[in-house]
């Protein structure tokens, strides 16, 4: 997968040129492929959340052809917190998230760029 071609399914999807918002990319590498939501157009988490739900909401049938074609296909919520600070995603962005039918899952790194501890990992 690459850039090219995720353009490509997205833009079959909605049957029209494929036109991002302000804001976001689709960036590649060998074999991978991501539509990124870039945090200086949407301050918070959440407005990052509202948009890419509100961009991917018409095109779930284009995730459903590139699941069935073999790709790995999933949303990843990610930022930057120190201890004590938090990325706040509504209730109602999550469930539009959720409605995309694809794994969502959460990466919070700390400013210095090390993985914050998980403070619930002695459950294990």
């Amino acid at each position: 997968m690459d850039s090219a071609a995720l353009i490509a399914a997205l833009q079959n999807a909605a049957g029209e040129d494929l036109s991002l918002p302000e804001g976001m990319g689709i960036y590649s590498g060998p074999g991978w492929a991501t539509l990124t939501v870039d945090e200086r157009h949407s301050k918070t988490a959440d407005e990052q959340a509202a948009g890419l739900a509100g961009f991917l909401g018409p095109r779930e049938s284009a995730l459903d052809a590139l699941k069935k074609a073999g790709a790995s296909v999933k949303v990843d919520l990610s930022g930057v917190a120190e201890s004590g600070s938090g990325l706040h995603i509504s209730p109602n962005n999550l469930a539009r998230l959720a409605e995309l039918g694809v794994p969502l899952t959460f990466t919070t790194v700390r400013e210095s760029g090390e993985d914050e501890e998980d403070p619930l990992s002695w459950l294990d």
